[in-house]
């Protein structure tokens, strides 16, 4: 196997998938450099823990077409030009995990999702 092909198979292993947290940030502060965990990314629910005391549970939603994610980074420009701003393309998205705040049932200590 040449070196292309390598690099082909590596890509076709990386999946991206875009974390959506919806309407999370209007019920709870979300402090912007709080540690989180992301757990269970191959289960139908992966659970994601922000700052060891926010747990949210996901659930993946198939995207229509195909979602792009792009960086974006500053071009140095000359002494009389505004400055500019490069956006390339980074990765192409098929799934959606939106995540919901889950609540503690003490009783028969289980997860559940809560709904806004």
């Amino acid at each position: 196997m040449n070196n292309e092909s390598a690099n082909l198979s590596k890509e076709e292993d990386d999946e991206y998938v875009l974390i959506d947290l919806g309407d999370v940030g209007r019920h709870i502060d979300i402090p912007s450099e709080a540690p989180y965990t992301l757990s269970g990314l191959d289960t139908l629910n992966p659970t994601l823990t922000i700052d060891g005391k926010i747990k949210l549970v996901g659930e993946y939603i198939e995207t229509i077409g195909t979602c792009l994610a792009f960086s974006e980074s500053e071009v140095s420009a000359g002494e009389n030009q505004t400055a500019q701003k490069l956006v390339e393309p980074v990765a192409k998205l098929h799934k959606i995990l939106k995540f919901r705040l889950a609540s503690f049932d003490k009783e028969d200590e289980e997860t559940k999702t809560t709904t806004a």
